[in-house]
Parts: structure tokens; sequence; C-alpha cells
């Protein structure tokens, strides 16, 4: 009998099908290691995490290799939000004294200027700005320090954290 492998048509044959360890569930977890840059347990963790969500409720599905995937897609990114929440820092944690984030003779009530729009700005922004400008990482440096997926996104975001300092301070770009 020549017997093809038939398509799952709801979600708790999806999940058995995930669960065997075959082909498909490989190319979920090295989509998720590869796009995600994820260590092995956090794959299989999100791997568990998929294989729940789809058992909760059996219904049929049009496309489930789409599915699997979306749901891995979004499980990553949870783990890596959940990665980058920090407790909010005042921003002498971020930057350090005012020395370091512009130099000894700059007046006062710019370095004042300056920490007040900072505190305005998202953490993840001041991430951006420490790591670029105060410590002098290269755009692909901060995107491996920081978990970005390239360079050009670390470029994207950073344009946009620099805009609305701008914006903050009144300086016409």
């Amino acid at each position: 009998m020549d017997a093809e492998p038939r398509t799952p048509r709801t979600r708790l044959e999806l999940a058995e099908k995930i669960a065997a360890a075959g082909p498909l569930r490989g190319r979920m977890e090295a989509f998720v290691r590869q796009r995600f840059r994820l260590s092995a347990p956090e794959v299989e963790d999100i791997m568990q995490d998929v294989l729940l969500e789809l058992m909760r409720h059996d219904e049929p599905v049009r496309d489930p290799e789409a599915l699997a995937f979306r749901i891995a897609h979004l499980r990553a990114l949870q783990v890596l939000r959940y990665k980058s929440v920090r407790r909010e820092a005042p921003i002498e944690a971020d930057f350090g004294p005012a020395e370091r984030l512009a130099g000894p003779d700059v007046p006062a009530d710019l370095l004042v200027l300056l920490r007040q729009s900072l505190a305005q700005v998202s953490p993840a922004c001041r991430r951006l700005i420490r790591s670029h400008y105060i410590e002098g990482r290269t755009l692909r440096e901060t995107a491996e320090r920081l978990s970005y997926a390239s360079a050009n996104n670390v470029w994207t975001l950073l344009d946009r954290c620099v805009r609305r300092l701008r914006t903050i301070l009144g300086v016409n770009p």
C-alpha cells in the first residue's frame, strides 16, 4: 500500500504530528532557533507551548503548518519580551554619571535637560542609545547584545529614538 502521510485536519491531529518529532517539528525548531536566536531549552519550552495551545481546542484547521508556525512565532516573541522586560530604573542606572553623557565641560542645565528628555523615551530607546552612543558599540554589536534580528533593525529603531529625542528637545531634524 502506498499511503502518503495525511494532512492533519484538526488542531489535535496537528499536535500529535508535532509531538511525534517528525520533519515538521524539526523545521519549526530550526525556524525558532535561527529567527530568534534562542537556546535549546527555550526552543523546547516554545514547542511545548505550541503543543498545549493546539490541544486546547480540537477544531478544524485550514492550513495546519501555517497555524503551527504562527503559534511558535508568537510564543517566541513572548519569550523575547519577557527576557527584555526590566524593572524601571532611574536614568543614572542606564547612563552612569553625568560626565559619561556629555563630558565635563557641558553646562549643568543642559545635562538636566538631557536627562529629562531621556526619561521621556522608552527603556528600549535608552538601552539602544546607551549601547551605541555611550558605550560605542557598532550596530551589529548592539543587535547581538540586545537580541535584535539585524543591524538594520537597530538602525531603524535608533533613528526613531533619536528623532523622538529631537522632538522632545524641540530641535529641528
